[in-house]
Protein backbone atom coordinates (compact mmCIF):
# COMPACT_ATOMS: atom_id res chain seq x y z
CA UNK A 1 0.00 0.00 0.00
CA UNK A 2 1.32 3.42 -0.88
CA UNK A 3 2.16 5.88 2.11
CA UNK A 4 0.23 8.67 0.75
CA UNK A 5 -2.91 6.43 -0.01
CA UNK A 6 -3.73 5.92 3.57
CA UNK A 7 -6.15 8.10 4.58
CA UNK A 8 -5.07 7.79 8.33
CA UNK A 9 -1.76 9.49 7.46
CA UNK A 10 -3.36 12.65 6.08
CA UNK A 11 -3.85 14.68 9.33
CA UNK A 12 -0.71 14.11 10.16
CA UNK A 13 0.86 16.12 7.30
CA UNK A 14 -1.39 19.72 8.39
CA UNK A 15 0.23 18.87 11.85
CA UNK A 16 4.03 18.55 10.71
CA UNK A 17 3.66 21.87 9.18
CA UNK A 18 2.88 22.87 12.49
CA UNK A 19 5.93 21.51 14.76
CA UNK A 20 8.52 22.89 12.16
CA UNK A 21 10.14 26.19 11.59
CA UNK A 22 8.64 27.83 8.80
CA UNK A 23 10.71 30.90 8.81
CA UNK A 24 13.80 32.66 10.02
CA UNK A 25 14.11 36.27 10.05
CA UNK A 26 15.97 39.10 11.13
CA UNK A 27 14.27 42.61 12.57
CA UNK A 28 15.95 46.13 10.78
CA UNK A 29 19.67 46.27 10.91
CA UNK A 30 20.90 43.81 13.19
CA UNK A 31 17.93 45.01 16.01
CA UNK A 32 16.97 41.30 16.71
CA UNK A 33 16.13 37.94 14.69
CA UNK A 34 13.52 35.05 15.23
CA UNK A 35 12.24 31.67 14.33
CA UNK A 36 8.58 31.37 13.58
CA UNK A 37 6.24 28.32 13.33
CA UNK A 38 2.75 28.27 11.95
CA UNK A 39 1.40 29.33 15.52
CA UNK A 40 4.09 30.93 17.52
CA UNK A 41 7.55 32.68 17.27
CA UNK A 42 10.80 32.79 18.79
CA UNK A 43 12.75 36.20 18.43
CA UNK A 44 15.67 37.73 20.88
CA UNK A 45 15.94 41.83 20.13
CA UNK A 46 17.69 44.17 22.79
CA UNK A 47 14.53 43.99 25.29
CA UNK A 48 15.55 40.15 25.42
CA UNK A 49 14.21 37.25 24.73
CA UNK A 50 10.10 36.74 23.64
CA UNK A 51 7.92 33.64 22.52
CA UNK A 52 5.12 35.10 20.59
CA UNK A 53 1.32 33.43 19.51
CA UNK A 54 -0.83 34.55 16.93
CA UNK A 55 -3.15 35.03 19.82
CA UNK A 56 -0.92 37.94 21.06
CA UNK A 57 -0.59 38.96 17.50
CA UNK A 58 -4.27 39.70 16.99
CA UNK A 59 -4.11 41.46 20.38
CA UNK A 60 -1.15 44.07 18.89
CA UNK A 61 -3.21 44.82 16.17
CA UNK A 62 -6.10 44.99 17.39
CA UNK A 63 -5.11 47.24 20.21
CA UNK A 64 -3.05 49.46 17.83
CA UNK A 65 0.26 48.57 18.99
CA UNK A 66 0.92 47.35 16.15
CA UNK A 67 0.03 49.45 12.67
CA UNK A 68 1.04 49.40 9.31
CA UNK A 69 2.73 46.95 6.93
CA UNK A 70 3.84 45.03 10.05
CA UNK A 71 0.15 45.02 11.55
CA UNK A 72 -0.86 43.45 7.86
CA UNK A 73 2.05 41.06 7.75
CA UNK A 74 0.60 39.72 11.22
CA UNK A 75 -2.96 39.67 9.93
CA UNK A 76 -1.65 37.63 6.51
CA UNK A 77 0.42 34.91 8.80
CA UNK A 78 -2.49 34.62 11.61
CA UNK A 79 -5.22 33.69 8.30
CA UNK A 80 -2.75 31.30 6.78
CA UNK A 81 -1.89 29.83 11.02
CA UNK A 82 -5.81 29.20 11.30
CA UNK A 83 -6.66 28.29 7.86
CA UNK A 84 -3.95 25.38 8.35
CA UNK A 85 -5.47 24.46 11.52
CA UNK A 86 -8.65 24.26 9.97
CA UNK A 87 -7.49 22.11 6.77
CA UNK A 88 -6.04 19.55 9.87
CA UNK A 89 -9.45 19.65 11.99
CA UNK A 90 -10.97 18.67 8.10
CA UNK A 91 -8.33 15.33 7.43
CA UNK A 92 -9.64 14.62 11.38
CA UNK A 93 -12.92 14.75 10.48
CA UNK A 94 -12.36 12.64 7.20
CA UNK A 95 -9.90 10.13 9.34
CA UNK A 96 -13.39 9.52 11.52
CA UNK A 97 -14.97 8.88 8.66
CA UNK A 98 -17.43 11.49 8.62
CA UNK A 99 -16.90 13.21 5.22
CA UNK A 100 -14.80 10.81 2.61
CA UNK A 101 -13.94 13.22 -0.18
CA UNK A 102 -13.01 15.74 1.24
CA UNK A 103 -8.96 15.49 1.20
CA UNK A 104 -8.76 17.72 -1.84
CA UNK A 105 -10.25 20.32 -0.11
CA UNK A 106 -7.82 20.42 2.38
CA UNK A 107 -5.14 20.19 0.53
CA UNK A 108 -6.01 23.73 -1.12
CA UNK A 109 -6.44 25.08 2.29
CA UNK A 110 -3.19 24.07 2.73
CA UNK A 111 -1.94 25.59 -0.38
CA UNK A 112 -4.21 28.75 0.52
CA UNK A 113 -2.96 29.27 4.19
CA UNK A 114 1.04 28.53 2.47
CA UNK A 115 -0.25 31.57 0.11
CA UNK A 116 -1.02 34.05 2.86
CA UNK A 117 2.26 33.08 4.20
CA UNK A 118 4.25 33.95 1.69
CA UNK A 119 1.77 37.07 1.11
CA UNK A 120 2.73 38.26 4.89
CA UNK A 121 6.28 38.11 3.82
CA UNK A 122 5.98 40.10 1.02
CA UNK A 123 4.17 42.38 2.95
CA UNK A 124 6.94 43.17 5.46
CA UNK A 125 9.93 42.81 3.67
CA UNK A 126 8.98 43.00 -0.21
CA UNK A 127 8.63 40.69 -3.02
CA UNK A 128 12.50 39.60 -2.76
CA UNK A 129 11.92 39.11 1.24
CA UNK A 130 14.62 41.72 1.97
CA UNK A 131 13.92 45.63 2.82
CA UNK A 132 14.52 47.69 5.87
CA UNK A 133 12.48 46.22 7.71
CA UNK A 134 14.81 43.16 8.12
CA UNK A 135 14.80 40.14 5.62
CA UNK A 136 13.42 36.42 5.85
CA UNK A 137 14.16 32.89 4.74
CA UNK A 138 11.16 31.11 4.13
CA UNK A 139 12.47 27.57 5.13
CA UNK A 140 9.80 25.65 5.59
CA UNK A 141 7.33 26.81 3.18
CA UNK A 142 8.19 24.85 0.41
CA UNK A 143 6.99 21.99 2.72
CA UNK A 144 3.77 23.89 3.10
CA UNK A 145 3.58 23.81 -0.65
CA UNK A 146 4.68 20.17 -0.98
CA UNK A 147 1.90 19.14 1.75
CA UNK A 148 -1.29 20.99 -0.20
CA UNK A 149 0.30 19.20 -3.32
CA UNK A 150 0.33 15.86 -2.05
CA UNK A 151 -3.42 16.07 -0.29
CA UNK A 152 -4.65 17.73 -3.79
CA UNK A 153 -3.19 15.44 -6.23
CA UNK A 154 -2.92 12.15 -3.95
CA UNK A 155 -5.65 9.62 -4.52
CA UNK A 156 -7.29 8.72 -1.30
CA UNK A 157 -9.22 6.38 -1.18
CA UNK A 158 -12.80 8.23 -0.68
CA UNK A 159 -12.16 10.36 -3.57
CA UNK A 160 -11.17 7.17 -5.75
CA UNK A 161 -14.48 5.38 -4.78
CA UNK A 162 -16.41 9.04 -5.27
CA UNK A 163 -14.70 8.97 -8.68
CA UNK A 164 -15.42 5.76 -9.45
CA UNK A 165 -19.14 6.32 -8.56
CA UNK A 166 -19.57 9.28 -11.54
CA UNK A 167 -18.22 6.80 -14.20
CA UNK A 168 -20.51 4.49 -13.48
CA UNK A 169 -23.31 6.66 -13.58
CA UNK A 170 -22.65 8.35 -17.18
CA UNK A 171 -22.49 5.38 -19.18
CA UNK A 172 -26.10 4.40 -18.48
CA UNK A 173 -27.24 7.78 -18.93
CA UNK A 174 -25.51 7.91 -22.59
CA UNK A 175 -27.24 4.39 -23.51
CA UNK A 176 -30.60 6.44 -22.37
CA UNK A 177 -29.66 9.07 -25.04
CA UNK A 178 -29.43 6.45 -27.45
CA UNK A 179 -32.41 4.65 -27.39
CA UNK A 180 -34.78 8.07 -27.63
CA UNK A 181 -32.90 9.20 -30.32
CA UNK A 182 -33.50 5.99 -32.35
Amino acid sequence: MDLLSDRRIAPFLPLVLLLVPLNIYAIGDRLGAGVQWALFRYQETFYGPSLITISSDAGYVGSGLITGKTALSFVLWDAGAVVLLASFIVLLVIVAGEREGWTRYAGVAVAASGVLMVASYVAQYGPFFSGPAGFTVPIGVPLVFAVAWALSAGEWPGDVEEADEEEEEDPGQDEEEEVTEE
